[in-house]
Formats: structure tokens, sequence, C-alpha cells
């Protein structure tokens, strides 16, 4: 099996042959987009660490049914890894994976879709990373305040402008405490995983 076909599948599109593009830009494009988005969605407790464990889980059922074996045992090994690390990284954290975990847990789902040839399914896997790098880019990617004001045991929007996805949803909800943020924030990935699944995965 050749890792990394050039021709994908574009939803509404069909299929696309982006030649010597694949390799020489998309890959590292991809890894490169992936990595930071995975690295700026993060900062809550047990946030980063639970949203790749769903994205793993998710992808290991579509690499399962599509008979991926190699990107399998990397998806699994991930997620196992991720299920030890849930449990001291969950709210109040005993422990932070930090930069080098963020960036690697972006660098497995692209470096397994990529193996695994199914590479639209970890575009609908990343939506909630990509929300997140839209509205930050928009507010010119803040280094400060991201992660809301905290009220009384809630986490609140301080604007009237959402400037990420976790500002976004303390908005929405009017004021919200951060491992309830947190797992909306993990379905929200749960979800985009299962829509993945329906779409890829051959039972």
């Amino acid at each position: 099996m050749e890792a990394g076909y050039t021709i994908i599948k574009v939803p509404f599109i069909g299929h696309v042959d982006f030649k010597i593009f694949y390799p020489l830009f998309i890959v590292p494009l991809s890894v490169t987009v992936a990595s930071n988005a995975v690295n700026m969605l993060a900062g809550f407790n047990g946030l980063e660490v639970g949203m790749g464990l769903m994205a793993t889980g998710a992808l290991s059922v579509i690499a399962f049914t599509l008979y991926r074996p190699t990107t399998l045992i990397i998806l699994m090994a991930a997620a196992g890894s991720l299920v030890a690390a849930l449990i001291f990284n969950w709210y109040p954290a005993k422990i932070f994976i930090g930069d080098v975990g963020t960036l690697s847990i972006g660098a497995i789902i692209i470096s397994a879709v990529v193996l695994g040839n199914f590479e639209t399914a970890g575009v609908i896997i990343l939506i909630p990373y990509v929300i997140d790098f839209i509205l930050k880019a928009l507010n010119r990617f803040p280094s400060k305040g991201w992660w809301g004001k905290y009220n009384n045991g809630k986490l609140y929007c301080p604007g009237s402008r959402p400037v990420g996805l976790g500002q976004l949803i303390m908005k929405i909800t009017g004021g919200i405490k951060e491992y309830n943020l947190v797992l909306i924030l993990m379905g929200f990935e749960a979800l985009c995983g299962f829509i993945a699944v329906l779409i890829f995965a051959k039972f």
C-alpha cells in the first residue's frame, strides 16, 4: 500500500489529483497547520488530552474498518497514552502535557490520516481546531486574555467579541465552569469524529 495517495476525495467536489504538490506542499503544510492548531486550542484542564482522545479514537475506528494495521497501531498507542494522561490531566490537573504534547497530538493525527489514506477524515476531525484558529486569526492571535475572565467559579467572555472557540462557548452560555467547557469541546470533537466515521468507515 502506498502511504499518501496524491488523489484525495474532496467533499462536494470529488476526487482531485494534487500530483507533485501533495508530498512537496500539502503534507508538510498539513503537519504544520494541524500541530499548531491543536497547540492553540489548549490551556484548560483536560482539554487538549480529552479532544486528542476523541480524535484518535474516531480515527482508530476508521483505520480498523479500512484494514490499515500500521495506522491503527499508531492511533491506538496514542489513544492509550492519552487515556493514561487524562486521568492526571483532568480538572484539577496534576500534570500538563505542554507544547510537546499538543504539537505531538496534531502531528500524530495528520501522520495517521496520510499513512491510512483517509486525509479528508482528518479534515473533519480538525473542524473545532480550524474554527478556533479562524477566531484567533481574526483577533490577531491574542497572547493574553484568551482564557476568559474567572468569576465565582465560572469563566466568562470578557468582551463582546470572542477571541477563540473557548470564549465563544463562554459567551453563548453566559458563563461556564471550566470542566463543563472542556466537556462541551470534547463533545464537539466527538461529534466530528462520529461524522467522519459515518462517512469513511466501512463496516
